[in-house]
């Protein structure tokens, strides 16, 4: 009976895990780029505690983008492909200065240097050369 009950525990264990990690689960309930807010929770995987207000994003439809960072305005555009590739381009920002001020420019080299995006349920990950970067999560 001990045996038994092990066994079934371990397969239980086994099926959680393979239905957790398939590939078959990509991209179901997974939230649009467009259509809603994102924020930002983590970064060069740093936990982040900011205000629900900062880093606030939102990508349109016609390839742009606009939000707020830690106290600054940001806009711009951005480019994605079939693949996932993402660039963002001409990148705007006001220029108040602010406690986050270094916050705000290493996630603005990070838009400079990302590669490709990926979006899991609620979470969209902007990533540089397979490397995650930065962890946004829809609002």
């Amino acid at each position: 009976m001990k045996k038994f009950f092990t066994l079934s525990i371990m397969t239980l264990l086994i099926v959680a895990v393979g239905v957790g990690c398939c590939a078959c689960r990509k991209g179901k309930n997974n939230k649009s780029l467009t259509g809603q807010k994102w924020h930002m929770v983590k970064m060069m995987e740093q936990q982040l505690n900011i205000e629900p207000e900062q880093f606030l994003f939102s990508f349109e439809q016609g390839g742009k983008f606009a939000g707020v960072a830690a106290c600054n305005t940001l806009m711009g555009e951005y480019q994605i492909t079939e693949r996932g590739e993402m660039k963002f381009l001409n990148v705007a920002s006001t220029r108040r200065m602010c406690r986050e001020a270094e916050l705000e420019s290493q996630f603005l080299a990070i838009l400079g240097r990302t590669t490709h995006y990926e979006i899991d349920g609620d979470m969209l990950m902007l990533l540089s050369n397979g490397e995650v970067q930065v962890i946004l999560q829809a609002k």
